[in-house]
């Protein structure tokens, strides 16, 4: 069993910990990050308690069942076979980087390494040493030198930080940590064009979203808005308006990228708005094709187009829900991420528009082209799922 215990520092540590990092207080940050990290129950000094606090805790119910507020007195958990996270409330700790410090605890106590030459350690131990600290810590006093003191009599061995930290000593601070933070936000389904182009953009609107009140969802419908703008871009067949249609997609990733990112910063992430933001993606690929299609002018393209969108929205349903041994699978699965990336995407779009100004009889090979490629993958897909689970000898077949 896992249990958490965010402490006080230093002096400082106390107002701090109540400073804003993108959105929400490294104390509500800290205590996600314990929740999420698999702690059954995280104890918070009381002299913790404030607004952004209390609000995080009507937003998540399940935060809300795992803190315990202690006031000075309070008596201490009796379970000896217990491990504590010990986390200083006023550090930037991600949740990656206390998995990493759980996935192998030593006997004693491990420390993580880069808090582990300062006064605000971030460490595992057993009950044995957050007993002999209870008092204090329940009571809200400064406890950094201390608990670094007897860490290292106990000889804690530490363990690389794989996930974002940055402790926090002073104000000046508080924009490395924002910079450590939005270090975090790509996923791992990222192409190319998303990590240097989409990613690059979106962090600094989400920047400025994080500091309204504007929801994750809201900005997914602001970028099926800005989408289905693209999708009238290519729907025109003229070489201006393919062209426009390229850069008002791309700004329609970036928001779209941005949601998600505004989700994970405010931990508003919900079933519904991962459904919603596929369904928007869905609607919008779709719609290109569609466009492209008829663009390209008579009922036979207009019929592949409708064909090729269908065949997205296909490939899409079927992406979404498609087993992991067949997305990373050497022959069908691997072919099947290579062509259904957004990078693809993006040289199917920067070929209609270099065919709409320099041949446009050819623009309808681009609309074969997706008509059959997309058939190819959700067909693909099918493939992959019967042979997984037609046994192990279908497994090896796709892999």
């Amino acid at each position: 069993m896992v249990r958490a215990l965010l402490y006080l520092p230093d002096e400082a540590a106390h107002r701090l910990a109540g400073a804003l990092v993108s959105g929400r207080t490294l104390t509500v940050r800290a205590m996600v990050a314990a929740l999420r990290a698999g702690a059954s129950l995280i104890a918070v000094p009381a002299t913790l308690r404030d607004d952004a606090a209390e609000r995080a805790l009507r937003r998540m119910p399940a935060l809300a069942v795992a803190v315990r507020w202690l006031a000075p007195g309070a008596e201490a958990p009796d379970d000896d076979s217990a491990l504590w996270l010990l986390l200083p409330a006023s550090s930037l700790i991600h949740v990656g980087a206390l998995r990493g410090l759980l996935s192998a605890p030593p006997p004693l106590a491990a420390v993580l390494a880069p808090s582990a030459a300062g006064a605000a350690p971030v460490a595992v131990a057993g009950a044995s040493l957050v007993t002999a600290l209870w008092k204090d810590l329940a009571a809200g006093r400064t406890m950094g030198p201390e608990l670094a003191r007897r860490l290292a009599e106990m000889g804690a061995r530490p363990r690389e930080a794989t996930g974002a930290y940055c402790a926090v000593r002073e104000p000046s601070d508080l924009a490395r940590a924002e910079d450590a933070l939005q270090a975090t936000l790509g996923i791992a389904a990222d192409s190319g064009v998303d990590r240097y182009l989409h990613r690059r953009c979106s962090r600094w609107i989400t920047r400025l979203l994080v500091r309204t009140r504007l929801t994750p969802n809201q900005v997914s419908l602001s970028s099926l808005v800005i989408g289905l703008g693209a999708v009238w871009c290519f729907w025109h067949a003229t070489p201006a308006s393919t062209f426009w249609g390229v850069i008002v997609y791309a700004i329609a990733c970036i928001v779209d990228h941005s949601d998600g990112e505004l989700a994970r910063l405010t931990f508003q992430e919900s079933r519904f708005g991962a459904n919603l933001d596929w369904t928007i993606d869905t609607v919008i690929h779709a719609g290109v094709v569609l466009g492209i299609g008829v663009a390209a002018g008579g009922s036979v393209m207009a019929v592949l187009g409708g064909l090729g969108a269908t065949g997205v929205a296909l490939s899409a349903l079927l992406a979404r829900y498609l087993p992991r041994e067949i997305e990373v699978g050497r022959t069908v699965g691997g072919l099947l991420t290579n062509i259904g990336n957004r990078d693809l995407f993006y040289l199917l779009l920067l070929a209609t528009v270099a065919l709409r100004w320099l041949a446009p009889p050819l623009v309808g090979a681009v609309t074969v082209v997706v008509a059959v490629g997309s058939q190819f993958y959700w067909i693909g897909c099918v493939v992959g799922i019967r042979r997984m689970r037609a046994g192990p000898t279908g497994v090896g077949q796709s892999s």
